[in-house]
């Protein structure tokens, strides 16, 4: 896990963009001045687009079209539907006004707060899945269930609180839930996140439903000016695909080795 966050910091912004800039002072350094101009310009350029609204959408559109807004929450238990699962999304360390305790990040609040709306809605039993990937005082799970609880008064049913990744997720709820004879399920995630996160849930065995939350903002229905305005939600919109767009990379390298060895 650690490999993964140093690649994802030299690979998504502003990690890529520090490193290109470092790169075109070394070529300066080396009399190199024209493809460093060249180098400093793409820094600059590729950080300023992924800032803009417009950036973040082309980035986000291509996944979020892929899952649907749900409607009539109220119907999901009469469709055949037995449990919500929602994913942990990180979490903010040792906060000091909640006595230096690891908390839920606002990502992972925002998951909370939509599975807590879905569970309200269709009465359908909850599992949060996280674990401490990182490190930390305790598990993702453990503090989503507090939350749910004590924030959204949601109760939970099932914590799931060993997952290190999307695939351990799906794998390790279906350890839980398919003894029980639940595969049915709703998953609660970002909207940009559930492609790759429904992928991982149904070779593990379930019949999933996605329940995005927090799509990225249409920049058609911003003005012109604003639309093309570095924006630091913006930049965030943008990493967080990028970082799901590396993801279906990474899963797809990884099923190269297995389909040969299934032809063989």
């Amino acid at each position: 896990m650690l490999l993964t966050q140093i690649v994802h910091l030299f690979l998504l912004p502003p990690g890529s963009q520090l490193l290109l800039g470092l790169l075109a002072l070394l070529l300066a350094w080396r009399g190199r001045r024209r493809l460093a101009a060249v180098m400093a310009v793409l820094a600059l350029a590729s950080l300023y687009v992924l800032a803009t609204p417009v950036g973040a959408g082309w980035l986000a559109r291509p996944l979020e079209a892929r899952v649907l807004p749900l409607q009539d929450l109220a119907q999901l238990k009469a469709a055949g539907y037995q449990a919500v699962v929602v994913l942990g999304g990180g979490r903010t360390p040792q906060a000091p006004e909640f006595a230096g305790q690891d908390v839920a990040s606002p990502q992972t609040l925002t998951r909370l707060r939509y599975a807590a709306h879905v569970q309200r809605q269709s009465g359908l039993p909850l599992l949060v899945t996280g674990g401490s990937p990182l490190g930390g005082q305790r598990a993702e799970a453990e503090f989503m269930a507090e939350s749910l609880r004590d924030d959204f008064g949601v109760p939970v049913r099932w914590l799931e609180p060993m997952a290190r990744t999307t695939r351990e997720n799906a794998e390790l709820s279906a350890g839980q839930l398919h003894p029980l004879g639940l595969r049915r399920i709703v998953l609660v995630s970002h909207a940009s996140h559930l492609p790759r996160a429904m992928a991982d849930f149904r070779r593990a065995g379930f019949d999933v439903l996605p329940a995005p939350t927090q799509f990225t903002p249409d920049a058609a229905a911003m003005g012109r000016l604003q639309r093309w305005l570095p924006q630091q939600e913006a930049l965030g919109d943008s990493c967080r695909a990028l970082h799901e767009w590396l993801g279906m990379l990474r899963d797809r390298l990884h099923r190269v080795p297995d389909a040969v060895r299934m032809a063989t």
